[in-house]
């Protein structure tokens, strides 16, 4: 081979490394892919199954966001002796943005431990940030939750948790690392998913969490949830889904009239030996709730659910946790 012809190969392939370098550049300093949480105690997550976090140290009227990124009060990572430790992560049910710390559904079942535990001391972490997925969760619990060695870890379900593909990268080597990477990966199941919810004719809530518990988006859902579950047993424990129910004005009741109920039998169909699943409709049915009862401003479609709906959802989880001996004996 003629040494002109070596030293040209030489240099295209030194200019395609090089415009390839500064796109990722570019793309790793400029692009934030969509879908997430704009609100000044947010910030961009350079974790790339993340994608944003909540920023260490802020503040608001209601809210204090700790030094390692999540609701409530610093912890120390070695847990201290004679405290049971419990993780709960979810999404802006369990951060619950509207209220105060102490009417949260962590704080309000640490409270009531507490309340019942004449020895042990008991921790629930609010590892819940708004927007985030299954995946962003269990993405969570990897990097931060571990680290404060829970004795228990508990996952809030909603029925939009599965996330369209747009947002969820699978675990390879260029996903992770390249920004590029991810931006075409994005774009093009981006527009897949545009074009397949065209043609389905989408436009309904009901519409939408049906089709996002469809198999292809389901099935990962699942996935991720029998390997927090086997998490749990690494910790010594199972994994407690809870299943929040939705209280939107597209729900009139919580009894015949509810939409979503083949979408909790689908929840609880997950078999594994280290998973117990904790349905919040059947509490809110026996004590006679109504979605206006349990939402914070139904009549504004505001869904989430207020202070005296987590009480109950609190009680019943104690419940749940006590006869099934996943707490010491109290």
């Amino acid at each position: 081979m003629k040494k002109g012809l070596i030293i040209n190969i030489l240099v295209s392939i030194s200019a395609i490394f090089i415009v390839f370098s500064c796109a990722e550049i570019i793309m790793r300093l400029s692009w934030e892919m969509g879908g997430w949480v704009k609100r000044p105690m947010y910030r961009r997550s350079f974790n790339p199954y993340l994608r944003y976090e909540l920023l260490p140290g802020a503040k608001t009227k209601n809210i204090s966001i700790n030094s390692d990124g999540f609701r409530g009060p610093d912890y120390p990572t070695v847990k201290p002796a004679g405290t049971f430790r419990i993780i709960m992560l979810g999404d802006s049910e369990t951060f619950s943005y509207m209220l105060a710390q102490n009417d949260t559904l962590p704080m309000q079942l640490e409270s009531l431990l507490n309340k019942n535990s004449p020895s042990i001391h008991y921790e629930v972490l609010n590892f819940g940030v708004e927007g985030y997925s299954t995946f962003q969760e269990m993405e969570m619990l990897k990097t931060k939750g571990l680290k404060y060695n829970p004795d228990l870890i508990i996952l809030n379900y909603v029925l939009n948790d599965p996330e369209p593909g747009e947002y969820y990268f699978e675990k390879t080597f260029f996903m992770r690392h390249s920004a590029l990477v991810r931006y075409f990966n994005y774009r093009i199941k981006k527009a897949m998913i545009k074009k397949e919810r065209k043609r389905l004719n989408i436009k309904s809530e009901i519409e939408h969490y049906y089709y996002y518990h469809q198999p292809k988006y389901f099935i990962p859902v699942k996935n991720a949830i029998l390997e927090m579950s086997q998490m749990s047993r690494n910790q010594g424990n199972k994994l407690v889904v809870v299943i929040f129910p939705t209280s939107s004005v597209m729900v009139k009741d919580f009894k015949e009239n509810y939409p979503y109920r083949a979408l909790h039998e689908l929840m609880k169909s997950i078999k594994s030996d280290d998973l117990i699943f904790v349905d919040l409709l059947d509490e809110f049915n026996r004590l006679n709730m109504a979605p206006q009862d349990v939402a914070i401003n139904y009549v504004y479609d505001e869904s989430h659910k207020n202070a005296a709906a987590l009480k109950v959802s609190a009680l019943y989880i104690y419940g749940t946790l006590k006869s099934c001996g996943l707490i010491p004996a109290q």
